[in-house]
């Protein structure tokens, strides 16, 4: 096998398919239990997804979103089930101008579905995660569950999975929290985040609530 560096949407499928209705995302905050009941409540019929390694705790996820594509065979061995991973290239410029991947060609092979379209998605893993089911997925309407962004809540749940994505049991710095808030009103004020609401924490504040 050729272990170089190429394009990782060479390896991966694009994913065929719309879809419609509501979709309930799942991040891994603390709240991300108590928001997802309350957001099953208003939305019973709603189609859970999930980000990074939610789907190894939250049974009914299948379709997961991925910033980093290079543990997809991580969280598919964490999840009691099979799961899909979805991801979108990840590519940078060295200083010659040249593009190159962050990671080997091989790190890629578990990710199902490659999204090149949303090279512009950013933000928090929940929040990219949200713009890839209201964008890609093509739902019109995403909540954000366990996904607040606050500063008073950067650990994970006890639940979630030790590896990887979990670092000392933060998931973020202060200073990035603020990064990805930011990076989430801009969205907003551009139209991009449409449809896109949030169940608790700051994101709430930013989407407000889903409209019942």
């Amino acid at each position: 096998m050729n272990r170089g560096l190429r394009p990782p949407f060479q390896m991966a499928e694009q994913y065929v398919g719309q879809h419609r209705g509501t979709a309930i995302i799942c991040g891994s905050a603390p709240c991300v239990f108590s928001d997802l009941e309350k957001a099953r409540s208003l939305f019973p019929d709603a189609d859970i997804l999930g980000v990074n390694n939610t789907a190894a705790m939250i049974p009914e996820i299948e379709h997961v979103w991925t910033q980093h594509a290079e543990h997809a065979k991580k969280f598919k061995e964490a999840a009691p089930r099979k799961i899909y991973i979805h991801s979108k290239p990840r590519r940078y410029r060295n200083g010659g101008g040249m593009w190159l991947l962050p990671v080997a060609d091989y790190l890629w092979e578990k990710v199902d579905y490659q999204w090149p379209d949303l090279h512009w998605v950013s933000g928090s893993s929940g929040v990219a995660g949200a713009l890839w089911a209201k964008h890609g997925l093509g739902y019109d309407m995403v909540i954000m569950c366990g996904i607040p962004l606050s500063e008073d809540s950067t650990k994970y749940t006890d639940k979630y999975p030790s590896r990887p994505t979990k670092d000392g049991g933060n998931f973020a710095e202060i200073r990035q929290l603020r990064k990805w808030t930011a990076t989430l009103q801009q969205y907003v004020e551009d139209g991009r985040a449409a449809g896109i609401y949030s169940m608790s924490g700051t994101t709430n504040r930013i989407t407000g609530d889903p409209p019942c």
